[in-house]
């Protein structure tokens, strides 16, 4: 997206009132430049005015940050009424909104992000808590609030307003976005950003071959014995496809590669002792496609080599669930089983030395 005010056509909204007694509204903005979009909101929550006391209030903060900037000795000359009108004035052309991001957009959600539009100045101009826009956002929103959509696809450098409508509103206030995001929280915004640059990255039809290739030498390696070697080829594979293989024309077709090749290299990395790297593995695929027996199955064996065996049990639990074949999940039972019973003697006698 570039930095000029895009043009936007005729969307729907959603106004949220601060107020439980008043119905939130689908409202429609008629076209024009983001800016004007932009502009309307900013004067909506200006009209949000202050009261006698907090005028008063609002005037003695900024006096006395006046005086900071200034440099005054204390016991300067206060300002006039006049002078501190002119400041609140001042201030209250300035304020704005804060932008409260919900849903980031991305591959899961088809690039639509979904924000709140809150006033900036709400906390200070006391306004009443919005209590259904605090319940999707996960924090106190005061005053009113608006709902808005856009998509926003890196890849293509696309970006534009989308409808946002009553029945979106309904489904975040009954399910509120599990992630609350912080842009103050770095580890959290480094990891948006990762994957941000994942849905940045295009692969061409050149790499899912090489993809392809990959993955039949790490085929290869695996009926040969040799694991280290087809962890190798399939990481390759797994690396040319990362990325936004639904831009391919054969997208599907790439995706089901990738995850082959992320359950061959999951059961590769358990036969060599790597159990914890199989798991991601495996919790990968699972990602790609929740129904994948196969994908569980590998999960709960890659879990049993790292002895969590409780996490083993619900992954196998899974696969069961799913469908997978009975005799397949009584031998990682057993395993597990097995497993279970050997920490316990382990720890019994680790234990026991203490009391000797």
């Amino acid at each position: 997206m570039n930095d000029q005010s895009p043009t936007v056509a005729p969307f729907k909204y959603v106004l949220i009132p601060s107020d439980d007694a008043e119905m939130p509204v689908e409202m429609t903005f008629s076209g024009g430049s983001d800016e004007e979009l932009r502009a309307s909101i900013q004067q909506y929550f200006r009209r949000q005015l202050l009261s006698r006391e907090q005028r008063t209030e609002m005037a003695k903060h900024l006096t006395e940050k006046a005086k900071e900037g200034d440099k005054q000795e204390e016991g300067g000359a206060a300002a006039s009424s006049v002078q501190q009108s002119a400041m609140i004035e001042d201030y209250l052309e300035h304020t704005s909104f804060e932008i409260v991001p919900l849903l980031m957009p991305g591959r899961d959600n088809k690039f639509i992000g979904t924000s709140l539009y809150i006033d900036d100045s709400g906390r200070f101009k006391d306004l009443a808590l919005n209590s259904r826009a605090s319940k999707i956002a996960q924090r106190d929103i005061r005053g009113d609030a608006f709902l808005l959509c856009n998509h926003d696809d890196p890849a293509l450098d696309e970006w534009s307003r989308v409808d946002c409508t009553l029945t979106h509103y309904e489904t975040l206030l009954k399910n509120p976005p599990m992630t609350n995001y912080d842009t103050s929280n770095r580890t959290q915004m480094a990891s948006a950003a990762m994957l941000r640059e994942s849905d940045t990255k295009r692969i061409s039809e050149e790499d899912a071959t090489k993809a392809k290739k990959a993955k039949d030498d790490g085929n290869a390696f695996f009926s040969a014995g040799d694991f280290k070697a087809a962890v190798l080829a399939y990481s390759e594979s797994i690396d040319l496809t990362e990325g936004r293989r639904d831009l391919l024309p054969n997208g599907a077709e790439v995706t089901a590669l990738r995850l082959s090749a992320l359950l061959n290299r999951s059961i590769c990395l358990h036969r060599i002792g790597k159990n914890d790297d199989a798991a991601k593995d495996a919790r990968a695929a699972i990602h790609l496609d929740g129904a994948n027996i196969k994908a569980h199955h590998r999960l709960a064996v890659a879990l049993c080599g790292s002895r969590d065996y409780e996490a083993a049990t619900e992954a196998l639990n899974a696969f069961e669930r799913l469908g997978g074949p009975a005799s397949d999940a009584a031998a990682v039972r057993h395993a597990i089983g097995e497993g279970v019973k050997a920490l316990q003697k382990e720890q019994k006698q680790k234990y026991s030395k203490l009391f000797v």
